[in-house]
């Protein structure tokens, strides 16, 4: 078996390896260990063309549950257990996780900033019983100075859903039904997501 350090090493080496644009680790319960991996999301996902939509979601789907397959069976290889939910789940709000995993700050837009790739990732977790540390990522510390002083998705906003220092969903909502990403690509104009 490996050491927890080690184990951690080569599950962050492979995920990266194996197409995870990010890797993590958190407790839920602070007791149970969870590996989050973010993989890409960009702003042309949207309603505007569900056929190209469907397709690079699906890729996307498709290198995730690699992904998570392949550091499953190494987990279950050292006799621990494992299972995962994909970026596709409809059960569970990941962002929460990612958050405490050291992969991004809350954002103004109410998605999880990254300094590297903004708002454009989508998140999938991995639960263990194996011997894994919270990994707090240093280098996300300067991302919540940016969102906080930055208010790029704040002037992109065509619904004006921040208003009063507040988030208002309902204003969001009805332009997030024809497909507006505003926020999103506003965010996302310092990345090279593919």
């Amino acid at each position: 078996m490996h050491s927890p350090n080690a184990l951690e090493n080569h599950i962050k080496a492979t995920a990266l390896q194996e197409g995870a644009l990010l890797v993590g680790f958190t407790k839920i319960r602070r007791v149970d260990p969870v590996i989050l991996l973010g993989f890409p999301f960009t702003d042309q996902w949207f309603l505007k063309e569900p056929l190209q939509t469907a397709l690079m979601l699906g890729k996307e789907y498709s290198v995730s549950k690699h992904v998570q397959d392949v550091i499953a069976k190494k987990l279950r290889a050292e006799g621990y257990t494992a299972y995962y939910k994909t970026v596709l789940s409809l059960y569970g709000d990941f962002r929460p996780l990612a958050v405490s995993a050291g992969l991004g700050q809350w954002g103004r837009n109410g998605l999880v900033v990254n300094k590297d790739y903004g708002s454009g990732l989508l998140f999938a977790a991995l639960f263990t019983n194996a011997p894994l540390e919270p990994s707090i990522e240093n280098q996300q510390q300067g991302c919540q100075e940016h969102c906080t002083s930055c208010g790029q998705c704040i002037e992109a906003c065509p619904g004006k859903a921040f208003t009063n220092n507040r988030f208002h969903t309902y204003n969001c909502l009805s332009y997030t039904m024809k497909g507006c990403a505003e926020c999103l690509r506003a965010c996302s104009k310092k990345t090279s997501i593919h």
